[in-house]
């Protein structure tokens, strides 16, 4: 009987040490027949395409033509430069910064280059300029205010996660409602949930044109900032991709492509309006925001 278990251990062991041998012959044969790609992938990241975080809503009718047009630089841009890239549905804005903040090669824009988000990101641009406003309906009364009183006392609606909810409450705005989307605020203000918005002309003249929104008459209450606006790219895009991406930008300023393609738009694009000489203007490329008292 002795003898019959040391034969079977013996057996067992012999077994076990082929399977092992099998199993490590089968890893190496999988490894060398792994796709070269994903393996170009995994050793440089580097080589994956950046992921470009669309502006323009799936839901066409809540879109704008400026979020088109900035789809559409970002596109010829990146081929320009001759980077690759694939393209993201438009995500509510705080989730599209979260994952730019932490993942790999993501793209957002337009994003207002602050001071707090300096380091965190890397730039390229400017792409387009905005004031700070605030606006409210012209029969609320909060026209005559002052710009103290209204962060005192107003329920200012603004997108959630985006620079000027963080700004406003460092200017000392008292009662902030943040929403996921711009357009929201609207409805809002419609249905008297908050007081005033906090949004660009742009978006403004675009909302307060929807059909829907027809019964509200806005005023402009105050201008409170003036932001230049960006590509930010994650902080691991090599700088030598931001430099061709930034390179690629002044060849559309110079010629004309930038202005034409605003055209194609149907958005501002006067050469020499002061806005679009802001833009082109080389001493602008690393100014943020600056302060209207």
């Amino acid at each position: 009987m002795g003898q019959k278990k040391r034969g079977f251990f013996c057996l067992t062991g012999w077994t076990g040490t082929v399977l092992l041998l099998l199993v490590s012959l089968t890893g190496q044969g999988l490894a060398q027949t792994e796709n070269p790609a994903a393996k170009a992938v995994k050793s440089s990241p580097q080589m994956m395409p950046y992921v470009l975080h669309q502006s323009f809503p799936r839901n066409a009718g809540e879109g704008r033509p400026e979020q088109l047009f900035f789809d559409e630089l970002a596109r010829a841009l990146f081929k320009d430069a001759g980077l690759s890239f694939s393209e993201q549905d438009q995500q509510p804005w705080k989730r599209a910064y979260q994952e730019t903040l932490y993942g790999p090669r993501h793209v957002i824009y337009p994003t207002t280059r602050t001071t707090d988000r300096e380091n965190d990101l890397k730039w390229a641009g400017p792409i387009s300029r905005t004031f700070w406003n605030l606006y409210g309906r012209k029969d609320a009364g909060w026209t005559d205010q002052k710009l103290a009183d209204i962060f005192a006392s107003a329920r200012i609606g603004v997108a959630m996660g985006s620079a000027r909810e963080d700004y406003l409450r460092k200017r000392g705005a008292k009662n902030i409602v943040s929403v996921p989307r711009d357009d929201q605020l609207f409805a809002m203000l419609q249905a008297e949930r908050i007081d005033v918005v906090a949004m660009g002309a742009a978006s403004v003249d675009f909302f307060s044109n929807d059909p829907e929104n027809q019964g509200i008459e806005l005023g402009r209450l105050a201008s409170y900032r003036v932001c230049y606006l960006y590509f930010a790219l994650s902080k691991d895009s090599a700088n030598g991709d931001v430099a061709k991406l930034q390179n690629s930008l002044e060849a559309f300023y110079q010629d004309g492509r930038f202005l034409a393609m605003r055209r194609d738009f149907d958005l501002s694009a006067d050469p020499d309006s002061e806005f679009i000489q802001a833009l082109a203007d080389p001493k602008n490329r690393d100014i943020g925001c600056v302060d209207i008292e």
